[in-house]
């Protein structure tokens, strides 16, 4: 996780200050919320290679990485530490149209404990329709994206890494949101734009010790979502210009691109969700594409859940995968991993959750690894 994200909130004080609203008469109204899980681990059996990701100087191998984009890993001993987090919510009203979001998270990254603020932004009703947000964000890339930190808003103990794992996962811009009925269609779109300059990104942290910097500038996405009774469809797409730094003895270097090609590349990332909730049927499904020129390659993976409620209980089998590219089209890695989910709901607040997966990482050389995981989970809200 970037420890650039930290959106300066003086900014949006003076923001506040220069749209005039510094001398609001009336009593600003303050809500707070709170989210979290206590989540224990450990890698339970493997088979093939050790590949050196993650770093096995930094962890004990063999090792399951549960969450790339925070650097989340485990190893062959019991810990709550690479997924346990808090997270606090808290939005001051300043009229019927204005207000101002903030969230603060805790959490063990990467093997480093960690305070961050993720949300801090501005929100205007521009019309019972229309809302404007300016600020800090999480990147809307996928279904799970806004509220991927919430373990208690899904099924299973974590999103299925092989969809969810890149290096950015916040933007600093404005979105413009539309709500609406049509024909019977519960409609939600946003627009976009902005910009991430990601500092000591966790992913990177993964394998290699030293500091890699991560850009994405000119960024810019839409993102629709229709709901009728039962059914969910959500898809997006994202654009960007990206390029990779690394501390080197001069100072931070441009590795990606080369510098030949220039001093960024474009990406593509786009995703299509769907889902059913149809009386205890629960299915969910995702499928992603991320186009990263010939600089990067591509990647493409795909998730698949089913389950069925029985009262307080739902157990779920889940499967995805995600396929490597290289920048001439050919296959490089696939990975794939197998889900089984037990979830217990405590209370209206609260679920206990227990979960094993395989993984399976094939690199289509002759070698692969194969990674058993056991999790169990107290997720929370308040």
């Amino acid at each position: 996780m970037a420890r650039s994200k930290v959106f300066k909130l003086h900014r949006v004080l003076a923001m506040l200050s220069m749209a005039g609203f510094s001398n609001i008469s009336q009593a600003v109204d303050f809500t707070y919320s709170g989210f979290g899980n206590i989540t224990a681990g450990k890698v339970f059996s493997a088979t093939g290679l050790e590949v050196g990701f993650p770093d096995n100087n930094k962890w004990k191998c063999p090792c399951y990485i549960a969450d790339y984009s925070h650097g989340s890993v485990y190893e062959s001993r019991w810990s709550i530490k690479p997924e346990s987090r808090f997270g606090l919510q808290g939005t001051a009203t300043f009229t019927d149209n204005l207000s101002f979001t903030g969230q603060v998270m805790a959490r063990h990254a990467a093997g480093d404990a960690e305070i961050g603020v993720e949300l801090a932004f501005l929100s205007y009703n521009l019309s019972p329709k229309w809302t404007l947000q300016v600020g800090r964000k999480r990147l809307p890339l996928f279904f799970y994206s806004d509220f991927q930190d919430v373990a208690f808003a899904y099924n299973w103990t974590r999103v299925p890494p092989d969809v969810y794992g890149w290096p950015v996962v916040n933007y600093n811009g404005a979105n413009l949101t539309f709500r609406d009925d049509i024909a019977g269609w519960a409609v939600k779109s946003s627009a976009y734009f902005g910009k991430e300059h990601a500092k000591e990104v966790a992913i990177a942290k993964l394998g290699d010790p030293s500091r890699v910097d991560v850009h994405w500038d000119d960024m810019y996405g839409i993102d629709l979502e229709l709901n009728r009774d039962w059914f969910t469809m959500r898809a997006s797409v994202n654009k960007s210009k990206q390029r990779r730094l690394r501390m080197g003895p001069t100072g931070l270097v441009q590795f990606s691109p080369d510098i030949s090609y220039g001093k960024d590349s474009p990406q593509t990332y786009s995703s299509l969700s769907l889902n059913v909730d149809k009386d205890e049927l629960v299915v969910r499904t995702e499928f992603s594409k991320i186009d990263q020129s010939s600089q990067r390659g591509t990647y493409s993976g795909y998730l698949a859940g089913v389950g069925y409620r029985f009262g307080n209980f739902l157990p779920m089998v889940t499967v995805s995968r995600f396929n490597s590219f290289g920048g001439n089209g050919a296959a490089i890695e696939v990975d794939r991993n197998i889900g089984l989910t037990l979830r217990y709901q405590l209370s209206d607040s609260s679920f206990l959750k227990f979960q094993l997966d395989r993984s399976r990482w094939d690199f289509l050389n002759g070698t692969d690894n194969t990674r058993k995981l056991a999790t169990v989970s107290y997720d929370f809200t308040f």
